[in-house]
């Protein structure tokens, strides 16, 4: 992504551009399979599922195409969709098990 996009003038029609952020109002969790849980991680449940506090959602455009992201704090601000063993989004544990947790 440009973060200079004010000191020149071109399209990035190849990069997301970030439109909006917004905080997060209600409990929202990325959820995470792994072997070892995250170090982020909150909460781990069955099935290896680890849950990591998301800080604030981002509204994503690529394109025509517009999308919502979860983003968490860490050493820095990281996209949750990033992350390697990211399965979704879910407000609690339980929902989380039953979401991700298919045999």
């Amino acid at each position: 992504m440009c973060n200079n996009c004010s000191e020149h003038a071109h399209d990035h029609h190849h990069h997301p551009e970030i439109v909006q952020i917004m905080p997060v109002q209600q409990p929202l969790y990325a959820v995470y399979h792994g072997q070892a849980p995250l170090e982020y991680a909150v909460e781990n449940g069955l099935g290896g599922l680890s849950l990591v506090p998301v800080l604030f959602l981002g509204l994503i455009k690529h394109g025509e195409k517009s999308m919502v992201e979860g983003f968490f704090a860490s050493n820095s601000v990281q996209s949750c969709e990033d992350i390697e063993g990211f399965k979704g989004y879910a407000s609690s544990l339980s929902d989380a098990e039953k979401l991700y947790n298919k045999d």
